[in-house]
């Protein structure tokens, strides 16, 4: 494998001399001020290498699927030299009056198991007379639930034969647990017969071809015949012309059945037409833009603080972009994110009583008190620069985690003592609980960590049982229910009946549409590219501020959301 090189090369603070929302493009994907992400030399990137691919054309020429497919082919692409993600802009319409923020994009490929294996990464090039900056902007403007791979059968070619482990016998493998962030890990395999399982070694050197496992560690997919190979290098070429497919990814599905809940809402309302959609109406961002396994330590080294400060206060690329949205509502998605944005911008985050900074029941405590509307939180900057006015106001809702459907289960949940008085004082309702097909009982971990009753099943029998049968009981238990979809849609429609949501019917025939956020936008139609749809919105026809100015208003939110810190 030869030496690579990072495409493109890093950089710092590129001036552009562009409107904020193109600069961002050309400082993202290029951003090399984390060294643990970028070091001098590439060959020493913790991660990766992984397969690429890229458009054979600027803008690319995709199949439109009916429906919305888990998985599907996307467009017939090319494979580049396998190498690290580069840094995400958000995804999505860069005006959408909805945004979530999450940590920072999850490596996928990093997994051991069928997904990773087949995982590729946008890897976008100049050649062939195409342009790298337009692929790049273009895949981020209408990136919305999925993610990208290969053909498994089309990367099996390029498994390298040396080192590659062979099943002794027939047998199934049992683990394949990455627990940091070295190339090294190991798989436990039973073979038939074996009273115990057998550990492999996978171990390779940093920027070498990596090591990818053929089976999943779970079942059906996990069990190999006598002289299969289980797992190898894998080394996938460039220039070779391949299907590039894409796979719905959970995360960003989760979302999903709340904005279907707000357009029955709209529709309802008059708005027949409404489809409120991820991507279009809802922008996608991250605290941090580059990738990584997991947010710990343990797949971080000790470079946690300098990589927060580096992207979220010195470089504040996530808040450039809110700045310029100026998103009506934020969705930030689980405590760890929350903990993150109120470390940066406490001092910009306001509400009449604020939360706790060490919520009893993490996300969900969190949950309650930001969707109520008698105690609502905001995150609120206002300045004048150079003669000219900024204000921005975002209600703030702070979600469980996006990656676990159970915690969006309709769910009661309760602290271990409680739950304990709860069994004692209705001991007929814990009964129906644990006979119903309908109900599953989570205890928690530790004795005061909090025990879930979830709904998994008819949660419309089990109130209507509840109401009937166990009223006292359900006058308990309803001070924390949790239903996240529909209460997240409550959020929207409560902002749509309060006039901050609206929505504008089409003219003469065309499709009516969530407004967007206010201020001009020149993202999707600018003197670097067009695309194909144009702005439906005709943002680019407003007047935009000065270039630089919403640079200096993000330097001031930063600045702002540290000093301005309540004590």
């Amino acid at each position: 494998m030869s030496n690579p090189q990072y495409n493109p090369p890093r950089a710092v603070n590129v001036d552009s001399k562009d409107p904020l929302e193109i600069d961002l493009v050309y400082n993202v994907r290029s951003c090399g001020t984390c060294k643990f992400f970028w070091p001098d030399n590439p060959l020493k990137q913790p991660y990766g290498p992984y397969p690429s691919f890229d458009f054979d054309s600027s803008i690319p020429k995709e199949n439109q699927p009916e429906g919305s497919p888990e998985d599907y082919l996307w467009l017939k692409g090319k494979t580049r030299e396998e190498a690290f993600p580069n840094g995400e802009v958000m995804d999505g319409c860069r005006k959408a009056p909805i945004m979530t923020i999450g940590i920072n994009p999850n490596m996928t490929a990093f997994a051991p198991g069928l997904q990773g294996t087949s995982w590729a990464y946008p890897n976008f090039t100049s050649d062939d007379k195409t342009d790298a900056w337009t692929k790049y902007a273009y895949y981020y403007r209408y990136r919305s639930v999925y993610q990208e791979h290969l053909d498994l059968d089309f990367v099996k070619q390029y498994l390298l034969p040396e080192g590659q482990i062979l099943a002794e016998k027939d047998g199934k493998v049992v683990s394949a647990e990455r627990t940091n962030q070295g190339p090294d890990y190991s798989i436990e395999v039973r073979y038939d017969g074996d009273s115990k399982n057998t550990v492999i070694p996978l171990n390779r050197k940093t920027g070498t071809p990596r090591y990818v496992l053929l089976y999943n560690h779970y079942g059906p997919d996990n069990v190999f015949k006598k002289g299969d190979v289980i797992a190898a290098r894998l080394n996938v070429p460039a220039d070779v012309s391949t299907d590039v497919y894409q796979e719905q990814i959970g995360y960003y599905e989760q979302f999903v059945p709340t904005l279907d809940m707000f357009s029955t809402f709209l529709k309802a309302k008059g708005m027949k037409d409404a489809d409120i959609q991820i991507g279009e109406d809802v922008g996608q961002l991250d605290m941090v833009a580059c990738a990584s396994p997991h947010w710990n330590e343990d797949y971080l080294g000790n470079q946690e603080e300098t990589i927060v400060n580096n992207c979220v206060s010195k470089n504040s690329w996530a808040i450039k972009q809110m700045v310029q949205t100026k998103p009506v509502v934020l969705y930030l998605v689980g405590e760890s994110s929350w903990n993150m944005f109120r470390d940066a911008f406490e001092g910009l985050i306001d509400q009449k009583y604020p939360m706790p900074k060490y919520p009893k029941d993490g996300a969900f405590t969190l949950f309650k008190e930001t969707i109520s509307d008698s105690n609502p939180c905001y995150f609120k900057f206002s300045t004048e620069i150079d003669g000219r006015k900024y204000e921005l106001s975002t209600r703030l809702i702070v979600t469980p985690h996006f990656s676990y459907n159970t915690n969006f289960l309709p769910q009661f949940r309760m602290s271990g003592s409680d739950f304990e008085s709860f069994k004692k004082d209705y001991a007929d309702c814990y009964a129906y609980f644990e006979q119903s097909k309908d109900i599953t009982i989570v205890p928690g971990e530790e004795s005061e960590d909090y025990t879930t009753i979830q709904i998994v099943s008819d949660t419309y029998a089990v109130f209507e049982q509840l109401e009937k049968q166990f009223a006292e009981a359900l006058k308990v238990l309803s001070p924390d229910y949790y239903n996240p979809h529909r209460q997240m849609a409550e959020v929207l429609e409560s902002l749509y009946d309060n006039g901050a949501l609206t929505y504008k019917k089409g003219n003469s025939g065309e499709k009516g549409y969530l407004t967007r956020a206010e201020g001009a936008c020149s993202f999707c139609v600018n003197d670097h590219w067009e695309f194909p749809l144009g702005c439906p919105y005709k943002k680019p026809e407003e007047p935009a501020p000065p270039v630089g100015f919403l640079k200096k208003v993000a330097a001031q939110v930063v600045a702002a959301g540290k000093t301005n810190q309540k004590k």
